[in-house]
């Protein structure tokens, strides 16, 4: 009887213990999430907004949001910025904050069209990911099936190694060498700066962030869909999904409600004051990123990659494809095709991609249980969005979504 009493107390001891130590992993996580997402209240002059358009039941998260998007535009000196967020496929939050012309003072508007710079990839993988639906396009061929004119080199590359960074081929050098990039006809001739030097590494081998890479992407696309690139997108993407502000970004044109861009850091300026953007030709990189929108068009564009919004744009079965992370970095980033995949601190899946480059900050970001998708655009150049002011930004919507 003496034996069984003790055994009883021992079990309730480990249980006791068991539970104050999942309460001390508990409160340490919850320690950890507060520390890594705390702000301070945004205590400066308000920037003039433009273009509200709120729904009554997402009007409280709008306002807490503001807060955090005032704050960061000041911290991190940013002219202009706009942002969307769709909730069940539907814009709940659109609104513009700043200036798209500090020289004139025009404001930045829902309408404004910015650079999206890396955000260009994820269009481009939707594209590809249409004609692979299609039967046009088999993304484990050579690539040399549709882009005939690049060279062998020793090992077959692939459109899917293309699509997640794994093919081996380069990326640009330093930032002097992506402004350095001329006019290119077309997205075949922009081959002629890359396609002449050795692989980085034997395809499937290893990882590497790659431009160039997106770019014989887009030379894929065209020989898989017979007609220049910038039509199939226009015609795989933006018409069926409404997309009528997504265009290429031109040197000689300016779009429309496009925005003027801005850059503060070497090499576009040389002393830390916010100038206008260097006129860059970006006809040689349309694939990576190479095009201008506006945040409601991308929100929408996210919104399309949620499978229980599916519409008829892409199948799940092909949504699982392009986010299945294809490379892991340090066990909690992962890259798929055209999407990078992670949980957040709250442990919710999200699928996403930054863009920054010449003139241009862009993030866009899907949470597929929440059915939510957001994009946030500015007119600055490597504007690095904190991580604790974009959840600031997005965790009160989600708490209503979820």
């Amino acid at each position: 009887m003496e034996i069984g009493t003790k055994s009883s107390r021992w079990r309730k001891r480990l249980a006791y213990a068991a539970i104050f130590i999942l309460g001390l992993l508990f409160c340490g996580w919850r320690a950890i999430i507060w520390y890594a997402e705390r702000t301070t209240p945004f205590a400066g002059a308000l920037l003039p907004t433009c273009g509200a358009i709120v729904s009554d039941e997402y009007a409280q998260a709008a306002e807490q949001a503001r807060d955090q998007i005032q704050a960061m535009m000041s911290e991190r000196q940013i002219p202009g910025l706009s942002i969307c967020i769709a909730v069940a496929g539907k814009p709940v939050w659109s609104e513009g904050f700043g200036y798209a012309d500090l020289e004139c003072q025009t404001p930045a508007c829902p309408s404004t069209r910015f650079r999206i710079a890396s955000i260009s990839k994820t269009l481009t993988a939707a594209a590809m990911a249409r004609l692979h639906e299609q039967g046009r396009l088999d993304l484990d061929a050579p690539v040399q099936k549709y882009a005939p004119g690049f060279p062998d080199k020793g090992h077959t590359i692939t459109t899917r190694q293309l699509a997640s960074h794994r093919s081996g081929i380069r990326g640009y050098r330093d930032d002097f060498e992506a402004l350095s990039l001329g006019n290119c006809r077309s997205v075949t001739e922009s081959l002629e700066y890359f396609k002449s030097d050795p692989l980085a590494f034997a395809p499937d081998s290893d990882f590497l962030y790659s431009g160039y890479g997106y770019g014989l992407l887009g030379a894929v696309i065209e020989g898989a869909s017979g007609e220049d690139f910038l039509s199939c997108m226009r015609r795989q993407v933006f018409e069926p999904l409404q997309m009528n502000h997504t265009v290429e970004d031109r040197m000689d044109i300016t779009a429309p409600d496009q925005s003027r861009f801005y850059d503060n850091v070497t090499p576009y300026s040389m002393d830390g004051q916010t100038r206008l953007s260097p006129r860059g030709d970006l006809s040689c990189k349309l694939p990576s990123g190479g095009f201008i929108s506006t945040a409601e068009d991308l929100a929408r564009f996210g919104a399309a990659h949620i499978p229980s919004l599916n519409s008829g744009f892409l199948k799940a079965g092909t949504l699982e494809m392009l986010f299945a992370p294809r490379t892991r970095q340090g066990g909690v980033l992962g890259h798929g095709m055209g999407w990078m995949i992670a949980r957040d601190l709250r442990l919710r899946r999200a699928h996403f991609h930054f863009g920054a480059g010449s003139g241009a900050t862009s993030a866009l970001a899907i949470f597929l249980n929440e059915r939510l998708s957001v994009a946030i655009l500015a007119n600055l150049g490597h504007a690095k969005f904190p991580f604790a002011r974009l959840m600031g930004i997005v965790n009160p919507f989600l708490a209503e979504a979820s």
